[in-house]
């Protein structure tokens, strides 16, 4: 609800996520159009400084309060024209802990509790990501509550009217109750806790004895097998990948096993963010490598999410081969809202499993390329080294040429 600092005529309105605002009698029709304008320039200029946060730091801030002063030096614009003529800002639960804001950060860590019965413990932030998968960059990232109808601000810099329940806005695409963090939830699955790491040569299929030096020799670093739901649950597997030497888009491929990087995620924090020393010890003029994503969503498109550093064996020379999300690689599930993004990338093996089945998504799996600038010198060895992002590579089969 919306914390009131000063008198006036309330009136009560039912928000999204089973919120209440207060609001004072309106204003007259001149002020309330300037107050307007000023709100939106306010929302344009949080907007900015949203953009810089994670050009640097590769996510989203928590809330509006970390964006001052390095990215907004000015913490009045976080305050309402409405706001100062009334003297109300948000208020609890959903109020910055930090500055007195008369905006709604929607992709805050908040957890949901009540309103998503089957994962209370998932937060404001994952939910909005799970509604940008069905509306799309509409979603709202802020809100101002204080003006009827209420101004949002999308994820994608659009600001728009919409009634107290953003959703109502968006029923010609979904229904609003699709939007909600109990349906979106509703089959959510307590993680299973990862099984205990054995020695490589009991988990995973031996190396084809024909298999050529130019497809690496995973095996030591594999930490994950194929057929088992190596990112918690049940089913949700590679099992229908072929094994064994295989050829996807031209290169022939040892694929035996999974290497997870971890990641900030929850769900990745039993994988290591670092392996070093993958060995190459020949010359090659391109590197193939065989990828995809875990936990990744439209939103993280243009994330850094991990590096390839190839080490020369010469003159301790060594390359960083970037991987970003949507330029390189996207979720090894399909998501709703990718687009076309997809499309752009070159996508080398597709499969399903129950969990994509089920939710009517396919397995894709993506072969990056990278060009040797100095062909003429051995590589040594690969390290991958994960950004620390929300989204985490994994890697399938690394190829030389």
């Amino acid at each position: 609800m919306i914390r009131r600092l000063a008198h006036g005529l309330a009136l009560a309105v039912v928000l999204s996520g089973g919120a209440v605002a207060q609001t004072s009698a309106p204003a007259s029709t001149d002020i309330a159009k300037e107050e307007k304008e000023a709100c939106t320039k306010n929302l344009k200029t949080i907007y900015q400084a949203v953009q810089a946060y994670q050009t640097d730091h590769k996510d989203l801030p928590n809330w509006l309060s970390d964006l001052v002063p390095q990215y907004l030096p000015d913490a009045n614009v976080l305050m309402c024209p409405v706001c100062r003529r009334t003297g109300q800002t948000e208020g609890p639960p959903l109020a910055d802990p930090k500055l007195p804001s008369s905006y709604l950060f929607e992709f805050n860590p908040l957890p949901l509790g009540n309103t998503a019965p089957k994962a209370p413990n998932q937060t404001r932030r994952e939910w909005k990501r799970r509604q940008m998968g069905l509306v799309g960059s509409m979603v709202p990232i802020v809100r101002c509550r204080h003006h009827n109808p209420v101004l949002n601000l999308a994820f994608d810099g659009t600001i728009y009217e919409s009634p107290p329940m953003w959703e109502q806005a968006f029923t010609n695409r979904v229904k609003p109750v699709e939007l909600t963090a109990a349906r979106l939830f509703a089959r959510e699955e307590t993680p299973q806790e990862p099984s205990p790491i054995v020695p490589s040569a009991r988990r995973f299929p031996a190396r084809n004895q024909n298999a050529p030096e130019q497809c690496l020799d995973l095996t030591e670093f594999y930490n994950a097998m194929l057929s088992e739901s190596w990112h918690g649950g049940r089913e949700n597997t590679l099992a229908e990948l072929p094994t064994g030497l295989q050829t996807f888009g031209g290169v022939q491929f040892d694929v035996r096993g999974i290497i997870q990087l971890g990641t900030k995620s929850n769900s990745a924090t039993n994988f290591p963010t670092e392996l070093h020393g993958i060995g190459v010890h020949q010359k090659c003029r391109r590197i193939h490598f065989l990828h995809a994503a875990a936990w990744g969503n439209p939103p993280d498109n243009g994330s850094h999410i991990a590096d390839y550093v190839v080490h020369f064996a010469t003159n301790q020379m060594r390359v960083d081969v970037p991987v970003d999300y949507g330029p390189t690689v996207l979720n090894w599930h399909t998501r709703p809202g990718e687009g076309d993004a997809a499309d752009k990338l070159n996508v080398v093996w597709t499969g399903e499993n129950a969990v994509s089945r089920r939710e009517g998504n396919k397995l894709r799996l993506f072969q990056t390329t990278w060009t040797n600038p100095v062909p003429d010198f051995e590589v040594e060895t690969i390290d991958c080294v994960s950004a620390m992002s929300r989204p985490a590579l994994f890697i399938i089969a690394i190829t030389v040429e």
